[in-house]
């Protein structure tokens, strides 16, 4: 089976997590002996133009000019395909997509056609399905679904509806989401969830931890909790408990996070890691007594499932696809932007972590989100688009 993997995000040198559990998974279909794959790269974050950011985006455009389409054999089953091509926002002629379409030539004609989220990636295979007969998969992982700019007053933009209904199969990576997608689309969704490299994500020895370790790791930004989660560790502070909150992650609150640290003295308390690579993550996961998670919303949360994999104990906000992976033998819920009951939750997984077994949180982790589990479900929603009399 052959089949091409288009991402609505990539992953480069000055992102280098953006789009990663996409190409993680298409890496793992491909070492799992599922398919051989070939990932789509027209630089999806490399060679997008923002308005917002003229500078960055005249260096996107210089970059752009010298940049060479070709392949790259990354294993014998996975290959990368490499079309650069300038990408902007969705309102503007479509984000250019339509002409990208033209520059891809499927000269090794795969049998199905993989897009993660419906724009651009959805659109994209839409359109090559439309022109090759190959049939196409949509896994949404939007959230929330779909993204304001793909709302207007008539309601979803048909970048989304359509390239959702004309699908073969339509993959949703949590129950939330599947949710979402029949309310606000009408479309059916099957559920598979993201996979997580429980090989890579493990449990190891550390040393005891003096005070309570606790570890987020997010975008700065109101969305993803960022405003919550500093009132929570300032009243958790007032606890007298004895804890450190490890925080990696970037973003546009910044530098009013550290300002509210230095106001309410907080520099013993909070640790900003910044932007953390794999292996910066792996240790921080590993080091921790307790990991958290405080978005307003999550169509998932591969960062759960890292945690998990390393056997520790997770808090998180109930803001959609974490209902699914959280349970009372993992971690614990919390109500969104509720710093006093995240505070409270803090506390109480202070008093009580030594309760939580790391063999069973990581076997739970194992037996759901790993790449074997995983990859076994998604064939099999490729084999009933492809052999659906089976």
């Amino acid at each position: 089976m052959k089949v091409l993997v288009i991402p609505s995000w990539y992953p480069y040198h000055a992102k280098p997590t953006a789009g990663k559990f996409f190409y993680e998974q298409a890496l793992a279909l491909a070492e799992n002996g599922i398919a051989d794959i070939t990932i789509l790269n027209w630089g999806q974050n490399e060679f997008q133009l923002q308005i917002r950011h003229p500078v960055q985006s005249m260096g996107r455009l210089i970059k752009l000019c010298t940049a060479k389409a070709g392949s790259k054999q990354i294993t014998p089953s996975f290959k990368e395909l490499l079309i650069p091509h300038l990408s902007f926002s969705s309102h503007i002629r479509k984000g250019n997509i339509d002409a990208l379409v033209n520059m891809i030539a499927l000269q090794d004609k795969p049998d199905l056609i993989h897009a993660h989220v419906s724009f651009p990636a959805g659109y994209l295979a839409w359109k090559l399905s439309d022109i090759s007969g190959i049939p196409f998969i949509i896994t949404e992982h939007s959230g929330p679904f779909p993204f304001l700019e793909f709302v207007n007053k008539r309601g979803i933009s048909p970048l989304i509806s359509q390239p959702l209904q004309a699908a073969n199969k339509v993959l949703a990576v949590s129950s939330f989401l599947k949710k979402e997608l029949m309310y606000k689309a009408n479309v059916k969704a099957d559920i598979v969830p993201n996979l997580v490299d429980t090989e890579y994500y493990k449990p190891t020895i550390t040393p005891k931890n003096k005070s309570f370790r606790l570890f987020a790791l997010s975008s700065l930004t109101e969305a993803k909790g960022a405003l919550d989660l500093l009132e929570a560790v300032k009243l958790l502070n007032e606890t007298g408990l004895d804890f450190c909150m490890y925080w990696g992650g970037d973003g546009y609150l910044k530098s009013r996070l550290h300002n509210f640290v230095q106001q309410y003295k907080l520099k013993s308390k909070v640790v900003f890691l910044g932007q953390l690579s794999s292996k910066e993550a792996l240790h921080q996961y590993q080091s921790c007594d307790c990991f958290v998670m405080p978005s307003h919303v999550e169509s998932f949360s591969v960062v759960l499932i890292e945690a998990l994999a390393c056997g520790k104990p997770v808090i998180s906000t109930d803001c959609g696809g974490p209902s699914d992976i959280v349970n009372k033998w993992n971690g614990t819920l919390v109500p969104i932007r509720s710093p006093r009951l995240l505070a409270e939750a803090m506390m109480h997984m202070s008093q009580h972590s030594n309760e939580y077994s790391q063999e069973h949180i990581r076997t739970y982790c194992q037996e759901h989100y790993s790449p074997k589990v995983v990859c076994r479900q998604i064939k099999d929603a490729y084999n009933s688009v492809l052999n659906p009399e089976l």
